[in-house]
C-alpha cells in the first residue's frame, strides 16, 4: 500500500517531525517522555513520535533530525533493560564522529542523587550521542528522587528550556509555542483513550474479569516492563507485618519501611530478586468516588 500525503510528510529526516524515545524499568520514564510528547502537540508539531528505545532500530537514528531522548536509571547505575540493546548498538567502534552529524538532541535523565552512580545511564548517553556529532539543543536535565517534587522538579524548568531553545532552531517545529510556556494559558489536548460506560446488564461477556488472577494479568499489561515478566509464575498474596514512615512528620516525603511475610512459606527467592507490587485502591474512596460521580456501583468502564 502506498504511503498518505500525510505520512510522507513526516517520514524519518522530515525537520518538522520530534522523536521521543525512552527508556523505562518502572513506568516513570514513560511518563515523562508521553508529557514531552503531549507538550509538543500541544505547540503545534506537525508530528511528533514516542516510542520506548526496544521499539526504535538504531541504525535509523541518523535520518531524525530532532529527538529527545528521556532515561531513567535501575539497579546500582544500570540502564533499564529496555535500552541495553539500543546502547549496545551505539558502542560500537565502526561508528564515526560524524555518524549524527545534522541531528540535534536532548536528554534527561531520572535518578536519586542519593545513590552513587546517580544517573550514569543519561550522562553516558549524552555524551556518547554528542561523541557521533549529534547537537545538543539544551544542556541535559537530571530529574531527583530527592527532590521535594521528585524527578518533576528538574523536568519542569529543564522543558521550559527545551521548547524556546527548540523553537530558536526550528520555528516551524513549535508554531504554537506559547501554547506550552504561558503559565496562565489552560489548554487540553486531544484525549489519548477512550472511556466506555455499560450498565450491568449490557456488559460484554469479555470485559467480566473478575477471577484474582485475571485481574492481576490485567493490572501488569499496563507496565512497561511486561515482556521482561515471567507469566509462568503464579501470583501470591503476602501480609504486611511492618510498616514504619522513614522521613519525619510533615516532611513532604512520605518514604517508609515495609515487611512483608508469606503465611504459606511458598515463595522462595534469592539476591537480586525484585518484588512486584500491584496497588488497590482504598474500598470507602472507591464509593465516594462513585458517589461524586453519580456513577451506577454496578456498571463497567472500559478504558482503551
Amino acid at each position: 500500500m502506498a504511503p498518505s500525503a500525510a505520512e510522507s510528510e513526516v517520514e524519518a529526516g522530515d525537520s518538522g517531525r520530534l522523536l521521543v524515545l525512552y527508556a523505562s524499568q518502572t513506568g516513570n520514564a514513560m511518563d515523562a517522555a508521553e508529557r514531552v510528547g503531549r507538550e509538543a502537540e500541544r505547540g503545534g508539531c506537525p508530528a511528533v513520535e514516542v516510542l520506548s528505545m526496544e521499539s526504535f532500530d538504531p541504525s535509523c537514528l541518523p535520518r531524525e533530525r530532532f529527538v529527545v531522548f528521556v532515561v531513567s536509571t535501575t539497579g546500582q547505575g544500570d540502564p533499564p533493560d529496555s535500552m541495553k540493546g539500543f546502547w549496545k548498538y551505539l558502542l560500537q567502534k565502526n561508528l564515526s564522529r560524524q555518524w549524527l552529524e545534522g541531528v540535534h538532541y536532548a536528554v534527561f535523565g531520572l535518578g536519586d542523587s542519593g545513590y552513587q552512580k546517580y544517573n550514569f545511564p543519561a550522562k553516558k548517553l549524552d555524551q556518547r550521542i554528542f561523541g557521533l556529532g549529534a547537537e545538543r539543543i539544551v544542556e541535559k536535565g537530571l530529574g531527583d528522587d530527592q527532590h521535594p517534587s521528585g524527578y518533576e522538579g528538574a523536568l519542569d524548568p529543564w522543558l521550559l528550556s527545551l521548547w524556546k531553545s527548540l523553537n530558536e532552531t526550528n520555528p516551524s517545529l513549535l508554531p504554537r509555542l506559547s501554547n506550552i510556556t504561558d503559565p496562565n494559558l489552560n489548554i487540553l489536548g486531544d484525549p489519548k483513550v477512550q472511556v466506555t460506560y455499560y450498565s450491568s446488564n449490557e456488559v460484554p461477556e469479555d470485559c467480566k474479569i473478575l477471577d484474582p488472577k485475571k485481574l492481576i494479568k490485567s493490572a501488569r499489561s499496563m507496565s512497561p516492563a511486561l515482556k521482561l515478566h515471567d507469566d509462568g509464575e503464579q501470583p501470591h498474596m503476602l501480609q504486611m507485618v511492618t510498616n514504619l514512615r522513614l522521613t519525619k512528620d510533615g516532611s513532604d516525603r512520605d518514604v517508609r519501611h515495609f515487611e512483608l511475610e508469606d503465611p504459606s512459606s511458598a515463595i522462595s527467592y534469592k539476591i537480586g530478586d525484585a518484588l512486584e507490587v500491584l496497588p488497590s485502591q482504598n474500598p470507602s474512596a472507591v464509593d465516594a468516588f462513585i458517589k461524586h460521580c453519580n456513577l451506577d456501583p454496578d456498571c463497567y468502564i472500559m478504558v482503551c
